[in-house]
């Protein structure tokens, strides 16, 4: 997909809200697993209504898969170095499928902020912001006791803030 559809991949930029611990490279590995268990019937332990909500997601993005293979399968019959419409298009249609079923089935496995709460909290970050600056210009605070962490200013700040 890379070479084939660079441009027009899925975004991937709700990734960012996933943990740490989650961010690896066989995350694809286990997602697809996890895509073809349930597809076949199987249920997420723990997690019943996440699993029924996320069945048919998972049939359509196996069934997108076998697309593709019959794509690729034309294509390599024919001309290696070209990329046909039909199998640009499979791949586009896997890609967005694969990339609502990786949020989906992340979400159900760990806590993944909503984007208010990320909106919430870069809004909290923005008021710190320009509370640290309005503080240093009116002498409340010395560019010395930011750069020394100074254990009190973490106090201080959510104060000024209020204020």
């Amino acid at each position: 997909m890379d070479v084939c559809i660079p441009q027009d991949r899925a975004p991937r930029d709700f990734c960012v809200k996933f943990p740490e611990e989650i961010r690896h490279d066989n995350l694809a590995g286990q997602l697809w697993f996890g895509a073809e268990c349930l597809a076949a019937g199987s249920i997420i332990m723990n997690r019943e209504l996440e699993s029924m909500a996320m069945r048919p997601l998972a049939k359509e993005l196996t069934r997108s898969l076998e697309d593709v293979r019959g794509a690729l399968r034309d294509q390599a019959l024919r001309d290696l170095n070209t990329y046909t419409e039909k199998m640009r298009e499979a791949l586009r249609h896997f890609d967005v499928l694969f990339a609502e079923f990786e949020l989906s089935y992340v979400s159900a496995m760990v806590p993944v902020k909503s984007p208010r709460e990320y909106y919430v909290q870069q809004e909290v970050i923005v008021l710190f912001c320009e509370t640290v600056e309005r503080a240093l210009d009116f002498g409340y605070l010395t560019q010395d006791m930011i750069d020394d962490y100074e254990p009190a200013l973490m106090f201080t700040i959510p104060r000024l803030a209020i204020v």
